[in-house]
């Protein structure tokens, strides 16, 4: 995805990003590199080790002060955060997207985008998605195939 993300980022004007799954922080890093000064990323990531990694690289990168990385498992956390939240990158393990979708959805403000990625790997999370009358989606097919969802307008 390199490159995507920090265009739909630029695309949307994102301010308040959050991503569920900071893997080595790759994602996290070129999201970061695009935040505006005032933009701010929380990053859930559920292993510890992993976590701490990721934190370490924005902390090497100095994006410290505009990333928050929270160990812990999406599904237990998620009712801590406060949204609203211009973009989400949903790239947990695609067994949780469909637990975290009504999560998920609630956190992005009105015109937010959910990048959903790995969703060629998560055919009844398509339908969800599909289904979803909060939500006007695309499916792409590179990489490991990407959904890209934004919540309607009308909808607070």
């Amino acid at each position: 995805m390199a490159g995507l993300l920090e265009v739909l980022i630029r695309a949307t004007r994102a301010v308040r990003i959050l991503e569920i799954g900071a893997g080595s922080g790759a994602s996290g890093l070129e999201i970061a590199t695009a935040l505006p000064p005032d933009g701010r990323l929380i990053t859930l990531e559920r292993d510890a080790a992993t976590g701490l990694r990721a934190r370490a690289a924005f902390a090497a990168a100095g994006f410290d002060r505009q990333v928050t990385v929270m160990i812990g498992d999406a599904v237990r956390y998620l009712h801590k955060i406060a949204g609203p939240f211009d973009l989400i990158l949903q790239d947990s393990e695609p067994s949780q997207y469909g637990t975290l979708h009504d999560k998920l959805v609630p956190l992005l403000g009105p015109g937010g985008l959910l990048v959903t990625r790995g969703a060629a790997a998560a055919a009844d999370y398509n339908k969800l998605l599909a289904a979803d009358a909060r939500l006007t989606t695309a499916f792409l097919t590179i990489e490991e195939g990407l959904a890209l969802s934004v919540k309607r307008l009308d909808l607070t």
